[in-house]
């Protein structure tokens, strides 16, 4: 199926198509199990893609009348990871169980084009606010939202399938919602809750209808979204404005006045907003998509890879506790991506290898059949539970795939210039002819191999250097050379190739112990970010383990380091409060061999004339399993 609307914008770097890369080793492992358990095994399709599916003949999302619901998602979400997890193993079998979905959702759809779980076409506001929230505690209304990912999947089952019927689908739903919006008087921007983003985030979709219809109601219906953005009123959200303004997006609004910084979905926009740019060639809407990434990073990058503080926008970095939701994190990702795809720039790889490595794998349970809601920088984690009255949906645990899938598309990619070396987990990937390997060990010992058969005449290798090894080093005989010494760009070294190549790369692995930087400050207990530390039955069983005062953090290479029972941990050294922080100290970490870890050191921590050893193993390791001990693992020392 093609598209008969070229980018304005051409991406700088391009990922490979999924068929042709291959995540290997142990990440790779724990890829194919969830595959198995939630996206393509027996149990996945007939079972919990068929309760997605069920949720559209249903239709009780509205049952509460005034309070919405959003198991609407669900089928979007799964069926988004089945359409790219079809593409990466190029499953026969997975494309008949999708097409077969695909066209059961079609059976639900009304003539005028309404497909939806809401019963009530109409329920897209929140009319009732005060009922709501003295009845509910807060505002919900989730039917644009999930009409979004209803729509963008079957989008993608159209463009996998080749299928018209499918499309066609497509288009009457945005045709229904267009006329919806006019019939009601009213702007996308003022639909759902908080302040319009959940259902604003429609535009990814809306723009990838235009660019397969040609109909330019689309792009205008999106770039209209993006003119609300901009507002000189200042009106919420204003994502435009206020991400170019240099405020960090906790205090874009006064919090008293119901402003809700909530992280997944405002990504989302922007998300949307990097497409807008590519259609468009409006350069404003990259420097909105940059500057949001910069406020980010400053203000909200948390010690897990992450951003944000229990899926809100908080002052993030403000806190040394640290809980993030799956969905912010895989978002968070998909931005740092899109960024780099755009640019070529490696601190967005940086930022994504990061997010990657740490707070993403710690959601993914290792069987492959759960993972977390939230993760947690000590204690254990908040594993999923099915969501609104189902068995087997949970909203994070359905995007899963699609983070793994971001990280096959962005472990090496292309460009005209070459070839871009950017995750050094072990990876297989072809460009027609040509085939890149990179091996095992990079988080265990900090040495790894990278080959490149047939490259392309006039190709080049782009190695990107990590800020924490500045001293990386490349072998391409018989010695180890600096990679300092070669041309550089973009935080890229440019090695040029003539024929086939296998280099030796070797990485500064040397354990750095980091101060908490902020400002420490505790959260008062009526705090909604504390509450999010309880269990589920809103008993606080993990604020015992919340930092009391300021402490320190291990990372080695890429990691972040962690004491875990796990790993024998023992739980009086764990959380006895004795920190480092501060101090003169010095630190080393010996790998030990673990096959089902991502990494386990023997840490010596000297401090003060006292000398304490730990086994400490990598942070998305240490707590992967459900566990019902909230004294389980921590990351500070």
């Amino acid at each position: 199926m093609n598209y008969k609307i070229p980018y304005t914008v051409e991406n700088r770097v391009h990922a490979p198509a999924l068929s042709q890369v291959s995540l290997d080793g142990t990440i790779g492992a724990r890829f194919d199990r969830l595959i198995y358990e939630r996206v393509s095994g027996e149990f996945a399709v007939d079972e919990i893609l068929r309760e997605a599916e069920d949720c559209y003949r249903d239709k009780y999302d509205d049952e509460y009348g005034i309070f919405g619901l959003w198991r609407g998602e669900f089928w979007g979400k799964l069926m988004l990871s089945a359409c790219r997890v079809c593409r990466y193993k190029d499953s026969e079998k997975l494309k008949s169980a999708i097409r077969k979905s695909a066209y059961r959702m079609l059976s639900f759809q009304e003539e005028d084009g309404y497909l939806s779980t809401y019963r009530n076409r109409y329920f897209v506001c929140m009319s009732q606010q005060e009922e709501v929230l003295r009845d509910y505690g807060w505002r919900s209304c989730w039917n644009i939202w999930s009409r979004k990912y209803t729509m963008w999947a079957l989008i993608e089952c159209a463009e996998l399938l080749d299928d018209t019927v499918i499309l066609g689908a497509c288009v009457r739903m945005a045709d229904q919602l267009l006329l919806q919006m006019q019939e009601m008087g009213i702007h996308i921007r003022e639909t759902g809750c908080m302040d319009g983003m959940p259902s604003c985030s429609i535009m990814k979709p809306m723009l990838l209808l235009y660019r397969l219809t040609g109909d330019g109601r689309y792009l205008d219906f999106c770039t209209d979204i993006a003119a609300e953005w901009d507002r000189d009123d200042g009106a919420r959200p204003n994502l435009i404005r206020n991400a170019l303004s240099g405020i960090a997006p906790a205090h874009w609004y006064d919090k008293e006045s119901g402003w809700i910084a909530k992280a997944y979905e405002m990504m989302s926009c922007f998300d949307g907003l990097c497409e807008l740019y590519r259609v468009t060639g409006t350069v404003r809407y990259l420097d909105a998509c940059r500057g949001l990434w910069s406020l980010l990073m400053k203000y909200e990058a948390n010690i897990l890879g992450s951003v944000g503080y229990c899926e809100h926008f908080a002052d993030g970095a403000a806190y040394p506790d640290a809980a993030t939701e799956a969905c912010d994190v895989i978002h968070w990702m998909r931005l740092c991506y899109e960024l780099f795809s755009l640019t070529g720039e490696a601190c967005y790889m940086e930022a994504f290898e990061n997010a990657y490595l740490n707070a993403f794998l710690a959601s993914v349970n290792e069987d492959g059949r759960g993972g977390s809601f939230f993760v947690r920088s000590s204690g254990r984690h908040w594993y999923v539970m099915p969501q609104v009255q189902t068995k087997y949906q949970h909203c994070c645990l359905n995007n899963v795939p699609r983070g793994f899938i971001n990280a096959a598309e962005a472990s090496v990619m292309e460009s005209e210039e070459g070839y871009y070396i950017n995750l050094y987990t072990m990876t297989t990937v072809r460009f027609g002819d040509t085939l890149i390997r990179v091996s095992d060990s990079y988080m265990r010992t900090g040495n790894l191999t990278v080959s490149v058969r047939n490259p392309k005449p006039g190709k080049k290798l782009f190695l990107r250097i990590p800020t924490w090894s500045a001293n990386m080093k490349w072998r391409p005989g018989a010695e180890m050379l600096p990679v300092a010494d070669l041309p550089q760009q973009n935080g890229y070294a440019i090695i040029a190739l003539d024929g086939d190549i296998t280099l030796r790369l070797q990485f500064d692995m040397t354990p750095r112990v980091i101060d908490f930087a902020g400002e420490w400050r505790d959260l008062p207990d009526s705090d909604y970010h504390v509450r999010r530390w309880s269990d589920e039955t809103g008993a606080p069983c993990n604020r015992a383990v919340m930092v009391p005062h300021p402490m320190a953090h291990i990372r080695r290479g890429p990691i972040l380091l962690a004491r875990s029972k796990r790993v024998f941990g023992k739980e009086e050294e764990m959380f006895d409060g004795v920190t480092v922080f501060g101090k003169e100290r010095t630190c080393t970490a010996a790998p030990i061999r673990h096959d089902d870890l991502l990494g386990v050191f023997r840490v010596t921590l000297t401090c003060e004339g006292k000398t304490r050893e730990y086994i400490m193993c990598d942070y998305a390791s240490a707590a992967n399993r459900p566990v019902e001990d909230v004294r389980y693992f921590t990351v500070f020392v």
